[in-house]
């Protein structure tokens, strides 16, 4: 670790090919307390007119080789995993918090993808660099947030960048992409033994920087197909979705989302393209976060051999890699889920209810297991409902028995 921070100053191999965009007022956006700072954003005028979007992506792989000790370790975990009480980062955290992230006032290696747009949000053209950048500012989400709703005339950048986002959203939506934005539970354990939970709700600053980590992807994605590169190209098979007349009659949110995510197949990464019918997008690859998942450590190789025109992975290659990537991926998930559960529980024990909500759709009718949305704590809870319970009905859900320890609570819905 101590001759990567040594590396980190020196100049490495493909440096001197980087694009200096560090006069760019790039500036990051995360939760507060974020310790891992993989992207940025800026927003460019074009001489004849429009905008130059970019997505910087910090670029750990300048340091790294797959022969690494710490790439081969990052490859068995996978990801980086969050747990309600910390997290264990996927590379070790001296590294992911300075060496390899985006910090400010410091010239930083990355890779940025860009894409050119008139006023009216129609893509010109795209592309990608391998970079320096150098960030102005870093910011949360509450601050974004805050600022677009002020709207101050020396935010004019910022409040552009919203409006370009919000183009693009809507050109997605006009392929078929479903964005399916509800708000999310989060708990939190407090040191006098109480559960916190925090309701994050998809404000316009979230959904600003998920439009552009997803752009990245497309630009990603379709120059790997452009070049038949093999890369860790995201997929999800084409679904049948109820018709409009029947989405229209449920509530928006939470209730109409899960008439859509039951009829979802699950997503999938291969090394060929692949279209991802939840997006909307024809290809697609993860780029944006190398310091918290492989599969986008293998997608910055891949990006960056070709770009230098090295020796790439064959797709048999890169597939093995992926497998195990995917492999520890999955059992960090897990570890997550256990934990999410586990601290769900104790807040459904340490709050006893009764909480209201509505019936979103059957999980096992048979057994009279029902999916319930409660709205004021954004939680989704399977629970035993009344017989011919339908989309959107009232209900009240009571606790009858919760044992964190032993696993699944008993949920009892009954008409409000």
């Amino acid at each position: 670790m101590q001759r990567l921070r040594s590396l980190a100053s020196q100049s490495c191999p493909g440096d001197e090919d980087r694009q200096d965009l560090t006069g760019l007022a790039s500036l990051s956006i995360d939760d507060a307390g974020t310790i891992e700072v993989d992207d940025a954003l800026a927003l460019e005028p074009r001489a004849a007119g429009g905008w130059r979007l970019w997505v910087h992506v910090a670029d750990p792989t300048a340091l790294l080789s797959l022969t690494n000790p710490l790439t081969l370790e990052a490859c068995r975990r996978g990801c980086s995993t969050y747990l309600s009480h910390g997290a264990t980062p996927m590379f070790p955290e001296s590294l992911a918090l300075e060496v390899f992230s985006l910090r400010p006032g410091q010239r930083c290696r990355a890779l940025s993808f860009w894409m050119d747009v008139d006023d009216a949000g129609r893509a010109l053209g795209e592309g990608w660099s391998p970079s320096w950048v150098q960030l102005s500012t870093a910011v949360t989400y509450d601050d974004v947030d805050d600022l677009l709703s002020m709207a101050p005339p020396e935010e004019d950048n910022l409040l552009e960048l919203h409006r370009v986002t919000r183009q693009l959203n809507q050109a997605r939506r006009s392929a078929g992409a479903l964005c399916l934005e509800q708000p999310e539970a989060r708990f939190r354990p407090m040191a006098n033994g109480q559960i916190a939970l925090d309701v994050l709700e998809p404000t316009p600053a979230r959904q600003l920087v998920a439009e552009c980590m997803v752009l990245a992807g497309q630009i990603a994605g379709r120059y790997g197909q452009h070049h038949g590169l093999p890369l860790p190209y995201r997929g999800q098979v084409a679904s049948n979705l109820p018709s409009s007349q029947e989405l229209a009659a449920l509530s928006p949110g939470a209730v109409r989302n899960g008439a859509l995510k039951a009829c979802l197949q699950r997503s999938s990464t291969g090394a060929r393209p692949q279209p991802h019918f939840a997006l909307g997008a024809p290809v697609y690859v993860q780029v944006t976060s190398p310091i918290r998942r492989f599969t986008d450590v293998l997608a910055h190789l891949q990006l960056r051999a070709h770009h230098r025109q090295e020796a790439v992975l064959a797709e048999p290659d890169l597939q093995h890699w992926l497998d195990q990537a995917l492999a520890g991926a999955q059992e960090a998930g897990q570890r997550a889920k256990q934990d999410r559960i586990y601290w769900l529980h104790s807040w459904l024990q340490q709050e006893r209810g009764p909480w209201t909500g509505c019936f979103v759709r059957w999980l096992r009718e048979s057994e009279g297991l029902g999916l319930v949305w409660c709205e004021d704590t954004a939680l989704e809870l399977a629970c035993h409902c009344p017989p011919r319970s339908r989309p959107d009905d009232p209900l009240t859900i009571s606790l009858l028995e919760v044992n964190p320890e032993r696993g699944l609570p008993r949920l009892k819905a009954q008409g409000a």
